[in-house]
This record gives C-alpha cells, sequence and structure tokens, in this order.
C-alpha cells in the first residue's frame, strides 16, 4: 500500500523540467526578438478577415498559392499614413516587423508599411536595389568598420533646422564635452534631399579632420525617409573611408543607408550616445585605476626602498672592506719601495765603484800600452835611419869601386882599340860598354833599393 501510495505521489508532483505557459511565450518572444535579423522587411500576400478598429487594424495575410496564413495589425499612427486602404482579397506587400503576442500566445506582423501590388513599384524597385546592393556584399558583416573610441571631430550631415541636431548635440556633449562637432547642413526630405545628402556625405568624408560620420534626422512617415532608400544616398554612405552611424528614423523605421552604414542608431539622440564615450565612467575607471596603481605604487616603492637599503648596506660593508685591504695593500707597497730603493742604493754604489776601478785599470793600461807603443815606434824609426845610412855607404863605395873599375878597362880596351887598325870598331866597343856600364848601374841602384826595403 505503501508502495502505491509512493507512486501516486510521483505522479502527482509535476516535473521540476517544465516550464509555465508565460516562461514558455516569453522565450519565444526573446527568441524571436534575436532572430529580428534573420526575417524580411517585406512580405507579400493576400489580405482577408480586415478588423479596423480605432487603434489599429486587425487583418490575415494569406500565402498567394497556398493556404498558409499569418495574422497582422497595422496600428493607427502607421495605418492613418498608409497610401493605400487596407481591403480584403487584395494582393499586397507590407513592411513589417515579426512579433509574438505573448498574452495571446500568437505570432503576428506588426505591419509599418502596406501597398497594393498593382501599386507597388516602388516596393519592387527597392527590393531589386536591395538585391543589387547585397550581391555586391555591402551588407557585408566583414566590411563594417569599428567606430573609433575616442573621436575628437565628429561630422554631422542633418538638416539645419530640425530637432535632430540639437538631439545629437546634446547627447553627445553630455557624455563627452570636448568633442568637436561638425555640421554638414543637407536637406533630408523631398525631392532634393538625395543630392544634397551625398553632397554633404562626400564633404564630410573627404575632410581629414573628421574621425566619425553620422547621418541623421528625426523619424517620420516611410515617405519622408525614401530619400535613405535611394541608390546614391545609400552608395555615398557605403564608400566612406571614415567610420559611419546612420540614424534616419525610430525604431519601427527601416532604410538601406543604414543596411550599408558601420552603425545603426535608433534615433539622433542614440547616435550621440553611440558616437561618443561615456567621458563620465571613463573618468571613474581612470580614478580607479589611479588608485590602484598609487596604492600598488607605494607598496612597490616602499618594497624597493626596503631592497634599496639592504643593498646599499651591503655595499657599504663591501666597501669598507675593500678601503680596509686598500690601505693594506699600499702600506705593503710602501714598504716594498722603501726596500727597492734601499737595495737600489746599494747596488748602484756598489757598481759604479766597481766601474770606476775597471775604468782607472784600463786607462792606465791604455797609458802604458801607449807608451810602449811610442817607444817602439822610435826605436824602428832609429833602425830605419841607420839602415839608410849604411844603404847610401854600402851604395856609395860600390858604385864608386864599379865605376872605377869600368873607367879602368875602358881605359885599358880604349888603348887596345886605338892599336887595332880599326878605330871605328873600336869606338862601336866602347859605345857598347858605356851602355853596359849604365844598366849595371841601374841594376845596382835597383838592387839597393830592393835590399833596403827588405831589411825594412
Amino acid at each position: 500500500m505503501a508502495v502505491d501510495d509512493d507512486s501516486g505521489a510521483d505522479q502527482l508532483d509535476p516535473d521540476e523540467s517544465a516550464w509555465s505557459v508565460s516562461r514558455l511565450n516569453d522565450e519565444i518572444a526573446n527568441t524571436l526578438e534575436d532572430a529580428a535579423s534573420r526575417f524580411p522587411t517585406y512580405v507579400v500576400g493576400e489580405v482577408s478577415e480586415v478588423t479596423a478598429k480605432p487603434y489599429g487594424t486587425f487583418f490575415k495575410l494569406n500565402d498567394v498559392d497556398g493556404s498558409e496564413t499569418i495574422q497582422c495589425i497595422a496600428w493607427s499612427s502607421f495605418r492613418d499614413q498608409f497610401a493605400d486602404s487596407i481591403t480584403a482579397d487584395e494582393e499586397v506587400i507590407v513592411r513589417a516587423d515579426v512579433d509574438f503576442y505573448t498574452d495571446g500566445g500568437r505570432t503576428q506582423l506588426n505591419v509599418k508599411d502596406y501597398w497594393a501590388v498593382g501599386d507597388s513599384e516602388r516596393a519592387q524597385e527597392l527590393e531589386a536595389l536591395r538585391a543589387a546592393l547585397e550581391a555586391e556584399g555591402l551588407f557585408d558583416a566583414d566590411r563594417k568598420q569599428a567606430l573609433p573610441e575616442y573621436p575628437s571631430n565628429i561630422g554631422v550631415v542633418t538638416s539645419l533646422t530640425g530637432s535632430a541636431r540639437e538631439d545629437f548635440q546634446e547627447a553627445a556633449h553630455t557624455r563627452a564635452r570636448g568633442v568637436t562637432i561638425t555640421i554638414f547642413g543637407a536637406t533630408v526630405q523631398g525631392a532634393n534631399a538625395a543630392p544634397s545628402l551625398v553632397s554633404a556625405v562626400r564633404r564630410a568624408n573627404a575632410d581629414p579632420d573628421i574621425d566619425l560620420i553620422v547621418v541623421t534626422r528625426g523619424g517620420g512617415a516611410d515617405d519622408t525617409l525614401w530619400c535613405f532608400n535611394e541608390e546614391p544616398v545609400v552608395r555615398a554612405i557605403a564608400d566612406c573611408n571614415t567610420p559611419t552611424i546612420v540614424a534616419v528614423g525610430h525604431e519601427d523605421d527601416s532604410t538601406l543607408a543604414e543596411d550599408v552604414a558601420d552603425r545603426v542608431a535608433i534615433t539622433p539622440t542614440d547616435a550621440g550616445i553611440a558616437a561618443t564615450p561615456d567621458m563620465a565612467g571613463v573618468r571613474e575607471r581612470v580614478q580607479t585605476v589611479e588608485q590602484r596603481v598609487g596604492r600598488a605604487y607605494q607598496t612597490v616603492v616602499a618594497d624597493q626602498l626596503t631592497t634599496l637599503e639592504r643593498r646599499l648596506e651591503t655595499a657599504m660593508t663591501g666597501l669598507e672592506q675593500a678601503s680596509e685591504t686598500r690601505r693594506a695593500k699600499i702600506q705593503r707597497a710602501a714598504d716594498l719601495e722603501q726596500r727597492i730603493e734601499t737595495a737600489y742604493t746599494t747596488l748602484t754604489a756598489t757598481r759604479l765603484t766597481e766601474v770606476d776601478d775597471q775604468i782607472d785599470s784600463g786607462l792606465q793600461e791604455i797609458a802604458h800600452a801607449a807608451e810602449t807603443e811610442a817607444l817602439t815606434t822610435q826605436a824602428a824609426r832609429d833602425r830605419v835611419a841607420g839602415l839608410e845610412a849604411r844603404v847610401d855607404q854600402a851604395y856609395t863605395t860600390n858604385v864608386r869601386q864599379e865605376t872605377t873599375a869600368l873607367e879602368q878597362r875602358i881605359e885599358s880596351a880604349y888603348q887596345d882599340i886605338e892599336s887595332e887598325a880599326d878605330v871605328q870598331k873600336a869606338k862601336q866597343e866602347a859605345q857598347r860598354l858605356r851602355i853596359v856600364i849604365l844598366l849595371l848601374v841601374v841594376l845596382l841602384v835597383i838592387a839597393a833599393a830592393a835590399w833596403a826595403l827588405g831589411i825594412v
């Protein structure tokens, strides 16, 4: 029985994973809101079950080729500006957002604009242009430029007389008082709006001082915003090298200019917030960082000072020890210098004495040798002189003896010759003898000179 009771209790307790209807409907609404970019802006269908109320008109939009339907509502603020009235059994194109009514748990289209198909040529042109621009990649997320975090000069393309300029300036200066706002005046609705907007956007993009371009105007009917769907305006914004923000209406408005912009804002005020940093918050963060840096600095400085003091004490101790070591080395060097000086003085004196003695001895030996050489030279000169005298005496004696003997022989020979008959031959003989005598005299002189030289 207890087991049955427990089983019954388990069956009656709700599963903890089950959601309430309210939670489910809220989650569906949030999911649809997050996925809004996945839904088309324009839907075509056939109108049925039209119910008009003062605050709005309810109707169904049926698939043209099938039986599928979706509930629609056009609130009076939009319905009253439709060019065509909502008529049953009529094929139409609507510009709408996908909406989920949480109280009733139903999905519906919140219609912002409405055209009968027979009269929707402009809508078809818009869709063709959208398709062409999308095929060129002008809507791609990877071509979107990042906005400058701290712009110094913002160029605003808007009407000089509209409230959008004031709303933007007020929002921007509230957040960043020092930012410069340069207004590029343009017509933002009507027949001249497109060329005026193109000119203003290009002037802002060509200005090197502009960091960010904002194209904005207040909300309005679809017809008054149509200039922001025109191709020249869209391409001028897409061609900007300067980052762009487009805010051309309230939350329910949508244009091609917004699709090509780097950032989309709902209103001029929202654009002012998106374009500028919250300097009050920045200052608070800077102050917080400064405080943290100050605390960290004090902590680091205190630690560093303690470490430096310890290192200085260690260094001073080391320097003192090094100084003591240096003084000891200086003293040892002085002692060594004194010892070297004493040893050098003693050694120098001893060596000088030895050198002086050697010089004196050498000088004595040189003097003695000079004296001996002088005596020897004189003796040799005396011997040479005596020899010369002896040679001269011997020469004179010998020459005289030889001359006397020759003269005697010549005389004897002359006498003999004269006794002969041939006096002429005698004379010739005498002549020959004279020559011989002369040669003998020469030979004797040469012999005497050679002998004298041999003796020296």
